[in-house]
């Protein structure tokens, strides 16, 4: 199995057929990463997979996109998470996005866990955050979901009172109300310039 893969690599980059795409990395991942020659070769073996889980996705199959990350992610070497970063992240990261819609939530915890256990920065953390808070919230767990998106919040520069009175409810909706009078149409509003900070937009999904 895994040397007729290797064997259809090639072919598959010529002809950029989806089908075959996916028969090659099936193939190989049925080899197994004990069939691997080097380093190499596993790392060219995992981006392979991490190519055929997004085309996967495209098609909206989601179970499928999941076993062919989970597999580039067990093709990877010792250190990988040092010597393979951003390759890491993508495998990981893109598995935890099929997780939630899965609702498979073991799984999305194992994967989450090493996203913010290596991840270099906050940034690179929030969307395996983002998709522990849905996936709690999914399966029902809204304290934990709501506690949980408090946090990451307040990592992000975000300050939540404690609680709202009456007034100060009533003064958020005027304040908002004014910023909106300037815009006399809804297509006016719609054209107005779009949020640019990365963290801000990550923010407004925690909310």
């Amino acid at each position: 199995h895994f040397k007729y893969g290797i064997a259809l690599v090639p072919r598959v980059l010529e002809l950029q057929d989806d089908d075959l795409f996916f028969t090659a990395a099936s193939q190989i991942n049925r080899g197994g990463p004990a069939a691997v020659k080097d380093s190499k070769q596993g790392i060219l073996i995992a981006n392979l997979n991490l190519t055929a889980g997004h085309k996967a996705m495209e098609m909206s199959d989601f179970s499928a996109a999941y076993s062919f990350f989970d597999n580039g992610i067990s093709f990877l070497r010792k250190n990988h998470w040092r010597e393979h970063y951003d390759l890491s992240l993508q495998l990981f990261e893109s598995a935890s996005n099929c997780a939630v819609v899965l609702g498979d939530i073991t799984s999305l915890k194992l994967l989450s866990d090493q996203i913010c256990t290596f991840a270099k920065s906050l940034e690179d953390k929030l969307n395996a955050m983002y998709n522990t808070v849905s996936a709690l919230a999914y399966a029902s767990q809204l304290p934990e979901s709501v506690n949980r998106s408090i946090l990451v919040l307040s990592q992000l520069g975000e300050e939540l009172p404690d609680s709202y009175s009456e007034s100060d409810t009533k003064l958020y909706i005027e304040q908002t109300q004014a910023m909106l009078k300037g815009f006399t149409t809804d297509q006016e509003l719609i054209e107005y310039r779009r949020m640019v900070d990365p963290k801000k937009i990550m923010a407004m999904k925690f909310y």
